[in-house]
């Protein structure tokens, strides 16, 4: 709360700190505990570790396709050019919509404070980062021919099984039974057997 006091015999407006320090000092202590204020840095956001992992995983990217044209452009994928180029669109095809459904599932989801476990997620638990790791970079490197640019993937599912395990701790915190089920029934990026039958 701003205060202002009208002086005598100077006819000026001055405002005081401290009494506006004092007033928004109150105002945070009542709106927030300090178990509030604890669980709220313990909030995870939809993105999960989404930013994390992208960034780790274009820096690597971009490192590896560089290193490949740069020093390594003869290194090519051992198969016909029409075959890398479909095997390359395939893939993407079959990975933007496994992109792009379970994203706006889990808004949905994030909203209502539930554990996303119907459609694509009822067979992989985190089908975002899985189509960016098995079909839509894998396809980017087919549709590039670019046989050193098949280690990405794999690096990226390293940094993914890294980043996530913050993610699944957060999940399980907060869903408790239910999440630990869940994980036990469906794989992380590729689907378990099971769960196909």
């Amino acid at each position: 709360m701003v205060i202002f006091r009208k002086e005598q015999g100077e006819g000026i407006e001055s405002l005081f700190l401290v009494e506006t320090y004092k007033s928004l000092n109150k105002i945070i202590l009542s709106c927030y505990s300090v178990k509030g204020a604890f669980e709220m840095k313990k909030q995870m956001t939809r993105w999960g570790v989404g930013p994390k992992f992208t960034v780790v995983s274009l820096v690597v990217a971009i490192l590896f396709l560089t290193i490949n044209y740069v020093w390594l452009a003869h290194f090519k994928i051992p198969l016909p050019r029409v075959l890398t180029l479909i095997i390359g669109v395939v893939l993407v095809i079959i990975g933007i919509p496994i992109f792009l459904v379970p994203g706006l599932t889990i808004d949905r989801y994030f909203e209502q404070g539930k554990l996303a476990t119907r459609g694509v997620y009822s067979y992989i638990r985190h089908p975002i980062y899985g189509s960016w790791i098995v079909f839509i970079i894998p396809g980017v490197v087919f549709l590039l021919n670019s046989l050193i640019g098949l280690v990405v993937p794999i690096f990226m599912y390293a940094v993914f099984k890294i980043f996530i395990v913050e993610e699944e701790t957060y999940l399980e915190e907060k869903f408790g039974w239910r999440f630990t089920e869940y994980k036990k029934n469906v794989g992380a990026v590729f689907p378990k057997f099971k769960s196909i039958i």
